[in-house]
């Protein structure tokens, strides 16, 4: 069986020829629809087949993309990194101090975030 050619740019950019792009554009104009309506609208408006499982791969992987947490690739001047294993138990003894003394993760992630400004 001959291998098919790889998808060009405007190949990759055609929902009709993608299917992970067509459940994105699905599930961007349907946020909460359950995986088999998900797969209906697909088989509707772009003519695949998908199965449930690729639409829940596809929302896993925007949702991990997307998770709300700052991306920083270059460290700043004023960041401090833990750079040996003796900062790192020294900071998880403080972390565990911070809690015995809040007395909950959510008061202590408040007084941090009150202290970082």
């Amino acid at each position: 069986m001959a291998k098919k050619p790889a998808l060009t740019k405007s190949e990759r950019a055609d929902p009709k020829k993608n299917k992970s792009l067509a459940i994105r554009n699905v599930l961007k104009k349907k946020p909460n629809a359950k995986a088999a309506e998900v797969a209906a609208a697909v088989k509707k408006e772009y003519g695949h087949t998908v199965d449930p499982n690729r639409i829940y791969m596809v929302k896993t992987m925007s949702n991990m993309a997307a998770d709300g947490r700052p991306r920083s690739t270059v460290p700043t001047k004023n960041s401090k990194t833990l750079s040996s294993a003796a900062l790192w138990v020294d900071a998880i003894k403080m972390a565990r101090q911070l809690l015995k003394v809040t007395g909950s993760l959510p008061n202590a992630v408040a007084i941090l975030k009150a202290v970082d400004g």
